[in-house]
């Protein structure tokens, strides 16, 4: 597998996985998928910030991405870098793609002077085995995630 930074070229591909991340994912099913502001906002990512990572297979084939962003803790004033998305295809789950991916959001983030980095999982699919993950490439749990409608 090869990971390399998502351009304006992969929109199309970003967006058809946000739609599938939010078919497959229960609670995101519920909230819908704005197809314009996803769009917007891996554009604005991946022009302003170079943060949208992609795997590919032997084919250079994109099977999955890592959306990321980069902002400052309120708190401590510390720069933080945060993900915001993982996406592998279903039929690569368990080919290491992920780990590729978070490995080298791991390098992006210390080439762009992060302090901390923070990831998780809140769509409801397989969060226990993505917590497994996280863990295994050197995070650590460190609270959760409650959310509710208004």
């Amino acid at each position: 597998m090869l990971v390399r930074a998502a351009t304006l070229e992969d929109l199309d591909t970003l967006v058809d996985w946000g739609k599938r991340l939010t078919d497959e994912s229960p609670r995101f099913k519920k909230q819908g998928f704005d197809e314009k502001q996803a769009r917007n906002v891996f554009a604005h990512l991946i022009d302003k910030h170079g943060s949208i990572l992609m795997v590919t297979d032997e084919y250079s084939n994109p099977v999955g991405t890592l959306i990321g962003a980069l902002d400052t803790d309120w708190r401590t004033g510390q720069k933080l870098a945060y993900e915001q998305g993982l996406y592998v295809l279903p039929e690569y789950r368990k080919s290491g793609a992920a780990s590729d991916l978070i490995e080298t959001f791991k390098v992006w983030a210390e080439m762009n002077k992060a302090d901390r980095i923070q990831v998780g999982t809140i769509t409801g699919i397989y969060a226990e085995r993505t917590v497994k993950l996280y863990e295994s490439l050197g995070f650590e749990l460190v609270g959760y995630v409650l959310e509710m409608e208004v």
